[in-house]
């Protein structure tokens, strides 16, 4: 009886610790359907935005744009972050972001003549995040992204150099903002568009470099594409994007993931763009649903991993980010993703779902005809983002009504130039920023006073001389503008030359213990410049120390040689000397 007791409790010891792990578990027990209402949408996007703020190190009451995020402007994972939030319109200081990019971007022009040799995607991503933080990507600092990243590229340089993703961002970076394309470019809507066509392979899906069909890549088209699927002319848009979307529902798995939290974040923005609701289309649910299967992919901290148990990464989690913003917006009938113009009014909005619901309930002839005159009169703007245009164009066809032709590719090239749009979703409003220069920003000028630039200080001192200089009102501006702009110049000159030392060592240097005979007069040239950098400023230069060792060496060794090829002149010639001069000695004696 006791035996059975113990056995008892010990079983129940172990359910109840079970139970317990279950609870604590990461989003692995999710219900098979999640709820993805507004609400859950903007906790889950905040959720991620408090894990990267914990990430830098950075107080839940700052601004994630400073610190260390900050000096990372310009790089992948940091600018879909902050694109992430932009379109959330969280309370950050965005102005701070584009000066860090702005820095970067030209920085990057000034070492390099552009951002990458090969990626134009380069250009793309910094375009989108510019437009992102308010900016306008056709002037960063007089540079423009838009020409130089997408329509301005020769053909021997063209978008498409990189492989497909080239050709989606180029199209995606055009309508961000209803870009026009000069008459006499090579690479305008049409050709673009016709290049990714071209890519599609048998199976419906697209791939990287012309290999097996790839669901983020498949996605990404789809994204680019659903701007064009309205459009009543382009029966091979709808043909590609349909057959795309059949391709990534067979992609699916049962648990409603697509093996990864990027794919899962990829499809569900091109679900969004095209104004599919993941929710209820059967294509998209199996077991669970893609929002769901997204969501097992978050950690208890917040963030996302690549792979489900994984650990929280930046870049995953900033896709995460950008897909649940996409998903916000389409639930709420507000722009794209990545579409930048001014926000939809909530009057357009409420007559841009009367159309998608009156599209939903054509029933008979009477009512096609209603909804194709409430469509025909749509701009071409607003066709883009009817949800049911099958429906519509299946109706037309069964009814023999005539649908009415929009050049999409023309009428949606509309500006030259232009800032972002950046919406406050919870406050219902255009964010407007604060370039004032805070008592904050005086602290850290003050700081940097005090200590001197860093290379660590190229984003902190672009950001605070852009605030300076846009602060008419600020005490001794003039001063504090000449001060920031030393302080910046100095930050860059370091960083431009760790980076080129590094390069250097890189390429003609490493392995430091292999130098050859003919580098050493090189080595010791980059030692010299070494020593010239401040001490807390060498360690960032590859192989400081060994370099430094290395030269030193070398001079001694040279010395010493030196040293052997002298005495084995000298040596023999003070002993000839030597006996010259007994010679001469012996001659004056004898006479």
């Amino acid at each position: 009886m006791r035996t059975l007791k113990i056995i008892f409790l010990r079983f129940l010891s172990i359910t109840l610790l079970a139970c317990i792990c279950a609870a604590t578990a990461v989003r692995f027990a999710l219900p098979a359907f999640a709820e993805s209402s507004a609400e859950e949408l903007m906790k889950t996007a905040r959720e991620i935005c408090g894990w990267e703020k914990k990430r830098y190190g950075i107080l839940q009451g700052e601004s994630l744009f400073s610190g260390k995020f900050l000096e990372n402007a310009g790089t992948d994972s940091a600018d879909w972050f902050a694109l992430g939030v932009s379109r959330f319109g969280f309370e950050e200081d965005y102005s701070a972001y584009l000066a860090a990019l702005s820095d970067s971007v030209s920085r990057q022009y000034e070492q390099d003549g552009g951002l990458d040799e090969i990626k134009a995607t380069e250009w793309h991503r910094a375009a989108l995040t510019a437009l992102a933080m308010g900016g306008d990507p056709t002037d960063i600092n007089g540079i423009d992204l838009i020409g130089d990243g997408v329509y301005g590229r020769s053909e021997s340089d063209s978008p498409g150099r990189q492989g497909i993703n080239g050709w989606i961002f180029a199209l995606i970076t055009l309508d961000s903002m209803g870009w026009k394309t000069p008459e006499d470019c090579l690479f305008d809507r049409e050709y673009i568009i016709g290049e990714i066509l071209s890519c599609r392979n048998k199976d419906g899906g697209f791939s990287l470099s012309g290999g097996e069909s790839d669901v983020d890549v498949t996605a990404m088209a789809v994204q680019a594409l659903s701007v064009y699927y309205n459009d009543f002319s382009r029966a091979d848009v709808r043909e590609t994007v349909n057959g795309a979307l059949d391709f990534l529902s067979g992609k699916q798995g049962k648990d409603g993931s697509f093996g990864s939290c990027e794919a899962d974040a990829q499809v569900l923005t091109a679900l969004c763009d095209m104004g599919i609701d993941f929710e209820k289309d059967e294509r998209f649910i199996k077991d669970k649903d893609l929002f769901t299967a997204l969501l097992s992919y978050q950690n208890e901290d917040g963030g996302f991993a690549h792979e489900r148990g994984g650990e929280s990464q930046e870049l995953s989690s900033a896709q995460a980010l950008c897909a649940v913003a996409a998903a916000e917006r389409n639930m709420l009938t507000m722009r794209r993703i990545y579409d930048f113009r001014e926000e939809i009014t909530a009057l357009r909005r409420e007559k841009l779902d009367g159309v998608n619901g009156r599209l939903e309930g054509i029933s008979d002839e009477a009512g096609a005809i209603s909804c194709l005159k409430l469509f025909n009169d749509l701009s071409c703007d607003e066709r883009t983002y009817i949800n049911g245009y099958d429906k519509l164009l299946s109706a037309a066809k069964t009814y023999e009504l005539t649908m009415s032709d929009r050049v999409f590719a023309e009428e949606l090239s509309q500006n030259e130039s232009g800032r972002g749009c950046i919406y406050s979703i919870e406050n219902t409003e255009i964010y407007s920023p604060n370039e004032s220069f805070t008592k904050k920003d005086m602290q850290s000028y003050e700081a940097l006073m005090k200590r001197g630039a860093s290379s660590s200080d190229c984003a902190v001192t672009a950001v605070l001389l852009s605030k300076a200089k846009a602060d008419e009102g600020l005490a001794d501006r003039e001063r504090i503008i000449s001060d920031l702009k030393a302080l910046n110049d100095e930050a860059e000159r370091l960083y431009g030359e760790i980076s080129q030392l590094n390069k250097l060592i890189g390429e003609k240097l490493y392995p430091v213990d292999s130098v050859g005979k003919n580098n050493r007069e090189l080595l010791k040239e980059t030692a010299e410049r070494i020593e010239k950098l401040p001490e807390s400023e060498r360690r960032k230069v590859t192989s400081a120390d060994e370099i430094l060792s290395a030269a030193k060496n070398a001079e001694s060794k040279t010395v010493v040689i030196a040293g052997v090829l002298i005495a084995a002149v000298c040596v023999p010639t003070a002993a000839v000397l030597w006996k010259r001069c007994k010679i001469s000695g012996k001659r004056d004696k004898n006479a």
